[in-house]
């Protein structure tokens, strides 16, 4: 979602455009996205991201056309659970509640609070925006203010962050998802062909940074998870030996169990108590597209710290 976000902020700082943007303040009960959660629509009615699934995004529309005029921030809340609420609402079937924030993001304030979202994800510690709902002023904070009735506060924590060693073209695919999935994504690899033709697909992301180097690397530009995928063997021991790696949440080593283990034995030191692999939940397909899904899946399983199961068997609610 916030690469998407991001990509729209871009072209509307590019062509001095406005936006809307909707932010979910606040839910009770089933609904689809959580606090936090945002879409935009730009000049031309076109949306981006989804606030409840399609449920309420035409009703949005109207009140997104009048906060375009005037300015003005406005709240709505939808009770999906009300009798006595229109039955379109009440067809929708979640019985929830559902509090939004809409905001028109200009040049005219560097675009609000979209702006120091975006930049507060990138930060390595949590902060906090203060909205105030009279002036539509949006403020980042490094500590928690105290709230108020003209206020809005929502707290941003910082991405999580995914390392990719190795720059092949089964990279991409990874890539894309975790972008999607808002990991802030870095790569790094040797100076290769193959990291010539990475940075023709993806100019200024990758960084040439050989194995002894790697500890250094991570000192200046900690992350949280890793995966090793140079298919290189002699080249996935050399990394994998860093100590630095072994510090992260989560090490991932591509290939099969024979494969780790003749890595390992070329290793220079033990291997990280960290180190998993064959890296990806057993989901089954063929292809970079179903690897990466396997893979992110399992990393995003970690992050959520959640069991991988299906919600089927779930005894609490989907996100409990």
């Amino acid at each position: 979602m916030h690469y998407q976000l991001q990509k729209q902020l871009d072209r509307a700082q590019h062509s001095q455009q406005a936006l809307i943007q909707v932010r979910v303040l606040n839910t009770q009960g089933s609904s689809y996205r959580k606090s936090g959660a945002r879409m935009l629509i730009n000049e031309d009615g076109q949306q981006f991201d989804l606030i409840s699934g399609g449920c309420i995004e035409t009703h949005l529309t109207r009140h997104a056309k009048q906060v375009m005029i005037d300015g003005k921030p406005k709240s709505l809340d939808y009770d999906f659970s009300d009798p006595d609420a229109p039955e379109w609402l009440i067809s929708v079937g979640c019985r929830g509640k559902v509090t939004l924030l809409i905001e028109k993001l200009s040049p005219a304030n560097d675009y609000g609070s979209l702006a120091l979202y975006l930049q507060a994800r990138q930060e390595r510690h949590t902060s906090w925006l203060l909205t105030d709902m009279l002036t539509g002023q949006t403020t980042r904070l490094l500590e928690a203010p105290k709230a108020s009735a003209e206020t809005i506060i929502e707290a941003v924590k910082p991405a999580p962050r995914l390392l990719l060693v190795g720059t092949g073209p089964d990279t991409d695919a990874i890539i894309d998802l975790a972008r999607k999935l808002d990991y802030l994504v870095q790569v790094i690899g040797c100076q290769s062909q193959s990291l010539q033709a990475f940075h023709h697909r993806y100019p200024h992301l990758a960084e040439a940074i050989e194995a002894p180097d790697l500890d250094a690397y991570l000192a200046a530009n900690p992350v949280d998870y890793a995966l090793v995928m140079t298919h290189n063997q002699a080249l996935d021991a050399a990394y994998l030996s860093q100590k630095s790696l072994a510090k992260l949440s989560f090490v991932g080593l591509l290939g099969p169990a024979e494969r780790k283990q003749r890595v390992i034995n070329q290793m220079t030191g033990p291997a990280p108590l960290n180190l998993l692999g064959p890296i990806g939940l057993d989901l089954g397909g063929h292809g970079a597209q179903a690897v990466a899904l396997s893979i992110m899946a399992q990393i995003q399983a970690l992050e959520f710290q959640t069991s991988a199961t299906p919600l089927a068997n779930k005894k609490t609610g989907i996100h409990d």
